[in-house]
């Protein structure tokens, strides 16, 4: 089995000129249409074959697209700014081009904004800086610039994560504050966990809205299992890659959503031979069920 972290990424408007375009041009821009189509956007900026470029400071990165179908995008990147590995043989110093690759899948079907990424070899092709999800996000920010958009690239997590620390701290002295940090709103679904009223006010002020409980009095933050609103903040954080923070009395500030991200696993014989084009159709169709997997929000 072939094992992949799972990512998602979220849209916002971009609605202050940061690219010094004329003032004209730029208000001519409809940014309220663009978010309303901002998965075709990105459709169209991944098929683009002759403009498509991954990028980060400076350096591009090569790749090979496999499948790019029904919002469906299979490809594998390489990084080719790794130095010339050397090796001794026969008392001679020779050196080999070395450009590790990794496989990554967007699955940018209607209200999904779901990426997956290789981890075999992932550590060898792609350190801490830049991160594979780095040269990705960097690439698809700058193309999306031109339609006022941007967006992030951040790991699903599990909710559970939440619940080890909250009881963990409740064990001791009690939780000081806890914060969740709320995405503007993108997926319909998570809008519905945030609720109308924040979703509205992230609209109306420009915002990714923040809801901070600080236990009054100097006393603890209750926080109960069977509350629906904390499992829907929760929820809505970690399926939007927010990491939620937690502050237990006498201690640091925890950040929820590091130590438990998501992965998924798909059978080494769907990616033998995905360059294959005889073999699209039924490795396309595997793909699709690999996706089909990937949770909204993991336990």
């Amino acid at each position: 089995m072939a094992k992949f972290q799972i990512f998602t990424y979220m849209y916002r408007p971009i609605m202050e000129n940061q690219l010094a375009l004329p003032f004209e041009e730029f208000s001519e821009i409809d940014v309220h249409q663009s978010l309303d189509k901002k998965q075709e956007i990105t459709d169209d900026i991944l098929t683009n074959k002759e403009k498509l470029k991954f990028e980060f400071d400076g350096a591009e990165y090569e790749h090979e697209v496999y499948i790019k179908e029904g919002g469906i995008y299979v490809f594998r990147i390489a990084n080719n700014t790794h130095k010339p590995v050397e090796r001794e043989d026969r008392f001679r110093i020779l050196k080999e081009i070395n450009h590790p690759s990794c496989l990554v899948v967007i699955d940018n079907r209607k209200d999904r904004q779901v990426i997956a990424v290789e981890q075999k070899g992932i550590t060898s092709a792609f350190g801490k800086h830049p991160q594979l999800t780095d040269v990705l996000e960097a690439t698809l920010q700058k193309a999306l610039q031109q339609y006022r958009l941007t967006l992030d690239i951040k790991p699903k997590y599990h909710t559970s994560e939440f619940w080890q620390v909250v009881n963990t701290s409740m064990q001791s002295k009690g939780i000081e504050l806890v914060q969740f940090p709320f995405p503007y709103p993108n997926l319909p679904v998570i809008s519905d966990m945030v609720g109308e009223y924040m979703s509205d006010l992230a609209r109306r002020t420009n915002s990714e809205p923040t809801l901070l409980l600080k236990g009054q009095n100097k006393e603890s933050v209750v926080l109960q299992e069977g509350d629906v609103w904390l499992l829907n903040a929760i929820k809505a954080c970690a399926a939007s890659g927010r990491p939620i923070l937690i502050k237990p009395k006498g201690s640091e500030i925890r950040k929820i959503g590091v130590k438990n991200p998501v992965y998924e696993d798909i059978p080494n014989g769907v990616l033998h031979d995905i360059d294959k084009k005889d073999l699209f159709n039924s490795k396309y169709q595997q793909i699709v069920e690999f996706l089909n997997t990937i949770k909204l929000v993991y336990e």
